[in-house]
């Protein structure tokens, strides 16, 4: 059952393969409007065969386990992972109907972004509801890294090799996803896919250096400094987001104004730096897994609503031991989740388009630097002691500030062109 297992897994990761190669193959015939019945034949195939796998998967995985689950629990739980592997797969395809096949008759295209936006509360619920069948019978803390020798391992796991940790997973995960949402909208203007390429290989890595360098050198500068080989030791841990994102940005806006002169670099950082809230709200599940940059310990009773997977992991630390019984750490990485996420569409959506009139190309970017500062000023204080850093306080405050001086000056370089009698320039005319 174990072997069954792995192998349904393996389709279910075929099936989206071969979505995505369906897909591909449309996005090639860039004048096809149209979907025929091949084509809905395939689509439909890959999207239920992944729910099917995906069902199969967790059928599977409780018989070789020889769980006990009861009627309800096996509903959640074979329930909740047809739906997951539905939805993913569905919420995959109409995606990339959207985003790379916009030429489809408008009809269709409705209907493709009616089930996009329609199938991403039910991907999060049915893994939700999928997890809450198994939740009780999980070992933890869950594993935060799989061995190509042992499997997955757990975090105080040691002399593991040839691991792969779930954060590592999830930080590219993110900044891939970053990249097609961003290229999505550099396609509507130019028509061309590829703009950012060159920006994301460049941008990424020096995220990563930028991250690695904040947390060395201004987060734990006593324990790093004479030691520059062991900063070199990324594999040990220890990144801190907001280095990250400020090289990232910074290496990305600089090749853009060099390489990319054509592309008006207020909007281009409107477009992309926003974004990074996803990227930076699909990392912090790696704090998750790692057991890391949680809070202080809370009464279990008082988040009870949260997933039992949730609350079952939260009681151990990697630094500070189990929690306190019928207590758990406060889990910051979710509270930090939701908010990223919900900054992004506020400032994305409610901002760029609700108040389109009223702003100036370059405030969404300048945007990001407030709500993300503002989520470190409100969060950093609630953290436990062992990843409590007075100097990421004190530098959200400096984010916040760059942020209000950036929105200013764009207005105030906007008014000083209109005054000379410019042409304006707004996202509708660059």
């Amino acid at each position: 059952m174990k072997v069954m297992s792995y192998i349904t897994f393996v389709l279910f990761i075929g099936s989206i393969v071969f979505l995505h190669f369906v897909l591909r193959n449309l996005v090639k015939q860039e004048d096809k409007n149209t979907l025929d019945k091949n084509d809905l034949y395939y689509l439909g195939g890959s999207v239920l065969g992944a729910g099917l796998f995906s069902f199969l998967t967790i059928l599977f995985l409780v018989l070789s386990r020889s769980w006990s689950l009861n009627v309800g629990e096996y509903f959640l739980a074979l329930g909740g992972s047809f739906f997951f592997g539905l939805s993913f797969a569905g919420l995959y395809g109409a995606f990339g109907l959207n985003f790379y096949k916009p030429k489809l008759e408008e009809h269709i295209i409705k209907i493709v972004r009616i089930v996009m936006y329609s199938l991403i509360p039910v991907v999060f619920l049915s893994f939700i509801l999928a997890t809450e069948g198994v939740a009780d019978y999980l070992v933890y803390p869950l594993a935060n890294r799989l061995s190509l020798v042992s499997g997955f391992v757990g975090p105080f796991e040691s002399g593991v090799q040839y691991a792969v940790a779930f954060y590592g997973i999830l930080i590219v995960g993110g900044a891939i996803l970053v990249y097609f949402i961003a290229d999505h909208f550099f396609y509507k203007k130019f028509k061309r896919h590829g703009i950012l390429d060159t920006t994301f290989y460049i941008a990424f890595p020096s995220g990563i250096v930028g991250a690695r360098l904040w947390y060395c050198y201004v987060l734990e500068f006593d324990k790093y400094k004479g030691n520059f080989l062991d900063v070199l030791r990324i594999w040990d841990g220890g990144l801190a987001i907001m280095g990250g994102a400020i090289l990232g940005i910074i290496a990305g806006v600089t090749y853009m104004l060099l390489k990319r002169k054509y592309v008006n670099i207020r909007w281009a950082m409107d477009v992309v730096v926003p974004t990074i809230l996803i990227a930076q709200a699909v990392g912090r599940m790696g704090n998750f897994f790692n057991l890391e940059v949680h809070g202080k310990e809370v009464l279990a009773s008082s988040w009870s609503f949260l997933p039992n997977i949730v609350l079952n992991n939260m009681v151990f630390s990697s630094t500070s031991g189990p929690a306190s019984p019928g207590n758990i750490y406060l889990p910051l990485f979710l509270i930090e989740l939701i908010i990223n996420l919900s900054g992004y569409f506020l400032i994305t959506f409610a901002v760029g388009r609700g108040l389109k009139k009223y702003i100036s190309l370059g405030d969404l970017s300048m945007s990001y630097l407030i709500w993300y500062g503002l989520t470190r000023a409100v969060l950093e204080p609630l953290r436990d002691a062992h990843f409590e850093y007075s100097q990421s306080w004190y530098s959200s405050f400096l984010l916040i500030g760059a942020g209000v001086v950036g929105i200013v000056a764009f207005h105030l370089y906007d008014f000083y062109r209109k005054k000379k009698g410019l042409p304006p320039r707004t996202y509708d005319t660059v």
